[in-house]
């Protein structure tokens, strides 16, 4: 399997999420954008405070806005200062029907892997330190019935 099979997914990450929708709604064409707050993960507090999702065509924009009261792998993508919702680029992401066995290949590929875990009877996820080779991290995501019924549920923009 080629390392980028499955492309789905442009991650962005921004400061304020609900300017950042706005304003890449006003910029880029009316989308609909479905908002979520992880619980935890794992047990663990999870690095996201708030996530908004649409679909364009048949790519899935995802938007992160971080929690500030830690650190995370998204902080050094974030736009600086206040900018008006603006967005930065910080993934890519690719859907894979095998979570271990990806992660033996990130390993064996020699790259970090700074956040992986998974949400039982959704997801599994693996970020990916690509930034050396591509300038951005890869995520790569495992849904089960759960994860395949909610990407099903985000909204969608045909454009074609």
């Amino acid at each position: 399997m080629n390392f980028f099979s499955g492309f789905f997914q442009l991650g962005y990450v921004t400061r304020d999420l609900d300017r950042a929708c706005a304003a890449f709604a006003d910029r880029f064409g009316a989308v609909d954008f479905t908002v979520s707050e992880p619980g935890p993960i794992d047990g663990r507090q999870p690095p996201t405070r708030r996530i908004a999702l649409t679909w364009i065509d048949e790519v899935m924009t995802e938007i992160i806005e971080p929690d500030p009261a830690q650190r995370t792998i998204y902080d050094d993508a974030l736009p600086g200062g206040d900018e008006g919702g603006a967005i930065r680029l910080h993934h890519l992401g690719y859907l894979i029907d095998d979570h271990e066995a990806m992660l033996t290949r990130l390993g064996q590929m020699g790259y970090a892997v700074p956040l992986h875990g998974g949400m039982p009877g959704a997801l599994d996820y693996i970020y990916a330190d690509t930034r050396a080779h591509l300038g951005h991290y890869c995520e790569f995501i495992r849904l089960d019935e759960g994860g395949r019924a909610f990407f099903g549920s985000v909204p969608r923009l045909r454009t074609r």
